[in-house]
C-alpha cells in the first residue's frame, strides 16, 4: 500500500469517499486523524510518469515563488513507481463550477482568479521543464480516424469529426493559432485549466491539478477560463431555441409575434436576443477576470487577447467533443455551440471587445 510506504497511518474505511475523474481519487482520514486526498494516476497512459513529475515540479516552483494571493493543496508525499500522490485534504471546499451554478462566482472572485493566473505565469521559467505541445491541433484526426478510433467513437463524435474534417477554413485558423502561440513568450502555465480546478475553502482561493504544469503560451490558461464561461453562455443560448429553424426558415411569418414582441418563427431573432441576454450575464465576470490578470501580470504582449479568444473558441469544440462521446447523435445545440467556437477561431479580433477583453 502506497500510504504505508510513505509513512502514513492506514485510512479509516468509514471516512473514505471516492471521486470521479480520469484518475482514481479518494478523500478521507487516516487512523491518526490526518486528512488526505489521494490520487492514483493512470499507469496505462503513456504520459503517466510525466504527469506525476509535473505535479511534483509545481511544488518546487511554488516554493520558489514567494508570497501568493492563492494557495494549492500541499503535496504530502508521492510514490512515483505506483504513480500515487497524497495531498492535504481541503475540508468543505467548493468548486468553481458549483459556485458558478449557484451564482457565487462573482466579479470579485473572478478578479482574484485573474490575479492568481498572473502570479502563476510570473513563476521563474527556469524552474519548469519545457514540454512540446500541439496546442489546439488534433493532429491527424483532422484528416482521418484510424479504424480503432472510428470503432470506439459514438455516432455524435463521428458526426462532429465529419464536420471538422471538411472545414478547411477552420484548419487554417487552428494552424495560425498554433503558430502564433509557438512564437509567443512561454511562461509557467497550468496547462489544463477548468472552473472545477478553482476551489474556495474558508475564503481562500485554491488552484489544483498540476499534471500539465509546463512552459507554454499563457493564452492557453486564460482561454480555458474564458472558454468555460462562453460554453455556459452558448449552452443556455441554444437551449430552448429551435436551432433547426435558424437554417430552415429564413423568411418567417411577420404576422406572428411572441411575448417579447418578436416572431416565434424568426429563430434568428430569438437566437440573437437569447445570446445577448446570456452574454450580458457573464460579461462582468469575464471582464473582472481579465482586469485582475492585467493588473498583476508582469508583462503583456499585444496579441495576447486574440490568442485568448482563439483558445476560448477551441474550448467550445473541446467541450462539445466531450459531450458527444456519450451520445448517439449530434444535437442542434451541440452544433450551435461548435459554431460559436468556430466564429471565435476564424475572427478572434471581432470577439475581443464583445466579451470584455479590453483595458479598463
Amino acid at each position: 500500500m502506497a500510504l504505508a510506504a510513505l509513512g502514513f497511518a492506514p485510512l479509516d474505511p468509514d471516512s473514505v469517499v471516492s471521486h470521479l475523474g480520469r484518475n482514481d481519487s479518494w478523500a478521507g482520514r487516516t487512523t491518526d486523524g490526518t486528512g488526505v486526498f489521494i490520487k492514483r494516476l493512470d499507469g496505462q497512459a503513456p504520459d503517466g510518469a510525466d504527469r506525476y513529475d509535473r505535479s511534483c515540479a509545481f511544488e518546487s516552483a511554488r516554493a520558489g515563488a514567494g508570497a501568493l494571493s492563492w494557495e494549492s493543496p500541499a503535496l504530502l508525499g508521492g510514490d512515483r513507481k505506483r504513480l500515487v500522490l497524497v495531498f492535504d485534504l481541503l475540508v468543505d471546499a467548493v468548486t468553481g463550477n458549483t459556485l458558478a451554478d449557484d451564482g457565487g462566482f462573482d466579479t470579485e472572485l473572478a478578479r482574484r482568479a485573474g490575479r492568481a493566473l498572473a502570479e502563476l505565469h510570473g513563476f521563474r521559467a527556469a524552474d519548469v521543464r519545457p514540454k512540446p505541445r500541439s496546442g489546439t491541433s488534433t493532429g491527424r484526426r483532422l484528416a482521418a480516424l484510424t479504424v480503432a478510433e472510428y470503432a470506439a467513437s459514438s455516432g455524435a463524435e463521428l458526426a462532429l469529426w465529419g464536420l471538422l474534417q471538411q472545414d478547411r477554413r477552420l484548419h487554417g485558423a487552428l494552424r495560425e493559432l498554433n503558430a502564433r502561440s509557438a512564437a509567443a513568450d512561454h511562461r509557467p502555465v497550468h496547462g489544463d485549466l477548468r472552473l472545477d480546478q478553482f476551489l474556495l475553502c474558508d475564503g481562500t482561493l485554491q488552484l489544483t491539478d498540476w499534471e500539465e504544469f509546463q512552459l507554454a503560451d499563457p493564452a492557453i490558461d486564460l482561454g480555458g477560463f474564458v472558454g468555460q464561461w462562453l460554453y455556459r453562455t452558448a449552452s443556455r443560448m441554444f437551449t430552448g431555441v429551435d436551432t433547426d429553424e435558424v437554417a430552415t426558415d429564413p423568411d418567417p411569418d411577420p404576422g406572428l409575434t411572441d411575448a417579447d414582441g418578436g416572431h416565434p418563427a424568426d429563430a434568428h431573432g430569438t437566437l440573437m436576443r437569447s445570446g445577448e441576454r446570456e452574454l450580458a450575464a457573464v460579461l462582468p465576470v469575464i471582464s473582472a477576470f481579465w482586469q485582475g490578470y492585467r493588473q498583476h501580470a508582469d508583462r503583456l504582449d499585444p496579441e495576447l487577447a486574440e490568442r485568448v479568444v482563439g483558445y476560448a473558441g477551441w474550448h467550445l469544440f473541446d467541450r462539445t467533443m466531450a459531450t458527444a462521446s456519450v451520445q448517439p447523435t449530434l444535437s442542434a445545440v451541440q452544433r450551435g455551440i461548435a459554431g460559436v467556437g468556430r466564429g471565435a477561431l476564424l475572427a478572434p479580433d471581432r470577439f475581443i471587445e464583445a466579451i470584455g477583453l479590453v483595458a479598463s
